[in-house]
């Protein structure tokens, strides 16, 4: 029984295969996990600097990018408080990294990935209601083409002159 785990005390898989995948992989991953997600990618024509600079900033970027997002508040505590267009509120949990970005707070997950692609990138977006009645309808709302839609405002953003 002792031959049955190859994991050492240091993680090594033994003979196992690892699988490393990237930021856009890794959405694509989580998109395909939620119940009724919506997912799409789009490549950019601009560097990735200039797209992941865009999108980490959070506080500008949502409210562009959302159009029910009024303000995006992102905290040092690695929350963020979002107001609606009617003054509603909601407190979300933000992880952020280097072409990561993945936002939920009760009712709600979403979230962007970018990756180096040439001298372009390739952007990816989630989306997800967790509500279960709520479900039923939020593909007619916020299904692939709104994901769609809002990797289009990025791509217009980061690729007009003034962004450069």
């Amino acid at each position: 029984m002792s031959g049955m785990n190859n994991m050492s005390s240091t993680g090594s898989t033994g003979n196992w295969p690892v699988a490393d995948l990237d930021a856009v992989r890794r959405m694509r991953v989580l998109a395909s996990a939620l119940p009724s997600a919506a997912y799409a990618e789009l490549r950019v024509e601009a560097p990735f600097e200039r797209v992941w600079g865009y999108l980490a900033d959070l506080d500008r970027s949502v409210p562009d990018l959302i159009g029910f997002i009024r303000r995006f508040e992102l905290r040092t505590d690695g929350s963020a408080l979002a107001t609606g267009l009617l003054g509603n509120r909601g407190r979300f949990a933000v992880e952020l990294r280097e072409g990561w970005c993945v936002m939920q707070d009760r009712f709600v997950v979403g979230g962007f990935a970018a990756v180096a692609d040439g001298t372009g990138t390739l952007v990816a977006g989630c989306g997800a209601v967790r509500t279960a009645g709520v479900r039923k309808v939020a593909p007619l709302l916020f299904g692939e083409h709104a994901v769609l839609r809002t990797l289009g405002k990025v791509r217009s953003h980061v690729e007009s002159p003034s962004a450069q």
